[in-house]
């Protein structure tokens, strides 16, 4: 099972435990599912995502139901529906007169178009009307399907409910460096998306202490290398709380943890179990709440045998996403409103930070009715880690993040019945120096695959998105606005992977073979196809490796049955962006997944040390590869080593000088780089 389907399980475990679910939707068997599917080289792409749909579809069931759980049933739902509808529609129509960005244009032959947010809540009663019509609808809309459901439904039902859905952010990205070589001395730093753009991880090396998340994600273990390997000491999250990852700052002696906090508290109305509306409050129920927040933890780390705690801050909601850019700390986390909201009681809808309100200003409303939650960023200091700089909010139904080396892009996408998307809305935050500025708004139509497929460059953002049966290219410019395309491209094919380079993009798109297309962006407003690459299989993590050259990690497709059958590298010629080559490819034929496929950050890739490494997943059970690279020659497998730790967030290779270190969970083994024999091993 590969490890995002296991963390997804844990969330499902986590927020449904006193939900009676049919054995047959129970985790475990959904598991099991995988696990006998994931082992199969014979596996198809369809399956593997029908697979992942229904996983998702029982998260979103479970989560619903906190909220839809205790709600009252009646003969009146309908009208409550319809009453729903027009308060949602008011609302919208109310902010479209702001702003109309993100909206699409019906003056212009250009179909996206954009303008300046204007849409922030200048009360917080304006919030409110957006929270209570989105409530409204969600009631009467889940009122009807389980009164369609009987028996399934009851038991579902049945039990005490959790309050809040799971807000999952699903962002995946890529480095634009090609190199994970730290600037300050000879060691490996976390793969990213952005150069100058830290992220958290959960291992990190400042070239001779290794910093180590634990598999309980309680604490984190400092690792001295020089020598023998020891543990010297170990930073502790406080109770209640779940480290999700951290910074690591060697030239600040600095380390950020970012941390879930969980508070419960037991809210009982007496007069009725019923949801109950009144002109100010929607009240849905008697139960148990739990006000969640995220909180980040600074250490001080001059003396790593002795770190010291030097302050923290919190926000409402689950930690999404987070960046290091300047010394700040830009701070990210979805917050959903509960099933108690009371309209006279700002608490019960607005997000905290450091348990105050955020204030009506800082919270940027879209220019269409939707959602009870909010995206939140929150910009730290880390030479004042008890106080905030800036914060914003940006409401929401769920989206993901891009952020480059000035803004912060924010984007979610729309999706009819059918389950076709409708657009993309992207919302602009502008970010320097821990100071945050409002939002801008715009849209696109389809859907964008990752954060490989959207980029910014000189103001620009260039994007890569699947429209319906083909494939778009966009151009927007700084206010959001469409000035150039490339339209319906690839038909039947969806985008897997994409790479942007100065004036030149790349992405691969798949059905039966894999294209692989260079762009020519040098005039925004006329974007034109270069060329096109067509090979067996498919990329869906691309790094750019060396001076003309695209490396791909993906799989391998056997041509006539249409099924993967191995791990593929490729390296692409890219010198001559008109006329792509495969220079070379190699197929691990007993490896079945990859977790670079799905998390960027475990991916070792350094083309100045011509170091390739990640783990792969085989029959046998997971294995740490390393590979160099050479022109003539092709890929060679240097190192395929067993992984004996445990670890749902995934294996780790890091290096320090001459030495690679794969950390799993809590077990870290070393290697040499010069012979690859294994060195030693520390079990924390």
């Amino acid at each position: 099972m590969e490890k995002r389907e296991q963390e997804i399980l844990e969330k499902i475990e986590e927020k449904t435990k006193d939900v009676k679910v049919p054995e047959s939707l129970m985790p475990e068997k959904i598991e099991m599912l995988l696990e006998d599917k994931g082992k199969k080289s014979g596996i198809t792409r369809t399956n593997l995502y029908r697979i992942g749909g229904l996983l998702a579809a029982c998260l979103v069931l479970a989560a619903g139901i906190g909220i839809a759980g205790n709600v009252g049933r009646g003969p009146d739902s309908g009208n409550v529906n319809k009453s729903a509808a027009k308060t949602a529609e008011k609302a919208a129509e109310d902010e479209s007169n702001a702003t109309a960005a993100g909206e699409e244009s019906s003056s212009t032959a250009k179909s996206e178009n954009t303008e300046e947010d204007n849409g922030k809540a200048d009360d917080y009663k304006k919030v409110y009307s957006y929270i209570k019509a989105k409530l409204d609808m969600q009631k009467s809309d889940e009122m009807r399907y389980f009164e369609a459901e009987s028996k399934t439904t009851e038991a579902l039902t049945s039990g005490t409910m959790q309050k809040e859905s799971v807000a999952e952010d699903m962002a995946v990205a890529a480095s634009d460096t090609g190199s994970a070589k730290s600037a300050g001395g000879d060691y490996s730093e976390t793969n990213v998306r952005q150069e100058g753009v830290d992220e958290g991880d959960i291992v990190k090396t400042d070239g001779r202490y290794l910093y180590v998340l634990k598999e309980n994600k309680e604490q984190i273990s400092i690792v001295d290398t020089k020598g023998s390997l020891k543990e010297i000491s170990r930073i502790k999250a406080e109770k209640d709380r779940r480290i999700e990852e951290f910074y690591l700052l060697p030239e600040k002696n600095k380390l950020v943890y970012i941390t879930g906090v969980y508070e419960t508290e037991t809210v009982v109305r007496e007069e009725s179990s019923e949801a109950v509306y009144e002109e100010d409050h929607v009240f849905l129920g008697n139960g148990e709440e739990t006000a969640e927040k995220t909180e980040a933890v600074t250490y001080d780390i001059i003396d790593p045998r002795k770190p010291k705690k030097s302050g923290s801050v919190t926000q409402s909601g689950y930690y999404s996403s987070s960046r290091m850019a300047g010394g700040y700390l830009y701070l990210f986390s979805n917050y959903s409103v509960g099933n108690r909201v009371d309209g006279n009681q700002p608490r019960t809808f607005i997000p905290m930070i450091n348990d105050s309100l955020i204030r009506e200003k800082d919270i940027s409303l879209p220019p269409f009715g939707c959602g009870s939650m909010y995206e939140v960023v929150t910009a730290v200091d880390i030479e004042k880690p008890s106080e905030t700089a800036d914060s914003k909010a940006i409401f929401t139904d769920g989206g993901e993040l891009y952020v480059s080396n000035e803004n912060i892009y924010y984007y979610e996408t729309k999706w009819n019945d059918d389950g076709e998307a409708e657009k993309t809305v992207i919302r602009k935050i502008g970010y320097k120096d821990g100071k945050l500025s409002s939002a801008v708004q715009g849209s696109i139509k389809g859907y964008i695959n990752d954060s490989f497929s959207i980029d910014e460059y000189k103001r620009n953002l260039r994007i890569v998105a699947t429209v319906g049966e083909t494939n778009s290219v966009y151009v927007l410019d700084e206010k959001l606005k469409t000035i150039g395309s490339i339209k319906k491209l690839a038909k039947d094919e969806r985008v897997y992977s994409a790479r942007f380079l100065g004036d030149t993009g790349y992405f691969v798109t798949f059905r039966e073979t894999d294209p692989l297309f260079s762009v020519d962006l040098s005039n925004p407003e006329k974007p034109k196809i270069l060329g096109k690459l067509k090979i067996p299989g498919f990329s869906d993590y691309l790094h750019f490796y060396g001076e003309g050259k695209l490396l791909g990690i993906g799989m391998n497709v056997e041509e006539e049955a249409q099924v993967t059958d191995g791990v593929k590298l490729s390296m692409f010629d890219i010198s001559d962006n008109t006329d792509v080559k495969e220079e070379h490819k190699l197929v691990l034929k007993n490896v079945y997944s990859t977790d670079v496929s799905y998390d960027y950050k475990a991916a070792l890739i350094d083309a100045d040390r011509n170091i390739i490494g990640f783990a792969g997943n085989t029959e046998g059970g997971e294995r740490y590869y390393l590979f160099g690279y050479d022109e003539k020659t092709g890929f060679k497998c240097n190192m395929s080593e067993e992984i004996n730790g445990r670890s749902g967030r995934g294996a780790r290779g890091v290096y320090i000088e001459e030495t690679l270190y794969v950390v799993c969970g809590n077990v870290i083994e070393a290697y040499s780089l010069k012979d690859y024999k294994k060195t030693e091993d520390l079990i924390l």
